[in-house]
């Protein structure tokens, strides 16, 4: 069963903040309209272990600084399948997708649309 995030409103992590934890994986989750006046529009990672989702859309997501609609930080092996960015934005760096002192970075059929960032990284910035 899907899993939707609307209209979520945070410092970091609009919608979804893992700080420290452990592996994540999520299938068939969306995030729409969500902001975080920081980073992580609509997701935000960081000190945790390896992160994987399946068929995971991000629209419409908002961030003040870093990654519009999804920031990592300081974790594991990062892997999207069939993921999509659309009309995301970041007041700074990786309108769609910051990722940041990660490990390996996978994408498989992940697709960025229209998303914006001030400086770098419109679609994705990773560093």
């Amino acid at each position: 069963e899907a899993l939707h995030f609307v209209d979520g409103i945070g410092d970091r992590g609009g919608a979804v903040l893992a700080k420290g934890a452990g592996d994540i994986a999520m299938k068939d989750v969306s995030f729409t309209g969500c902001e975080a006046s920081e980073w992580g529009g609509g997701m935000a990672v960081w000190g945790s272990g390896d992160v994987s989702l399946e068929r995971a859309s991000f629209s419409e997501c908002t961030a003040g600084t870093y990654g519009g609609g999804m920031y990592m930080r300081n974790s594991g092996d990062v892997s999207l399948e069939g993921a999509s960015f659309s009309e995301c934005t970041a007041g700074s760096e990786g309108g769609g997708m910051y990722v940041f002192e990660n490990g390996d970075v996978s994408l498989d059929g992940a697709s960025f649309s229209e998303c914006t960032a001030l400086y770098f990284g419109g679609g994705m910035y990773v560093f």
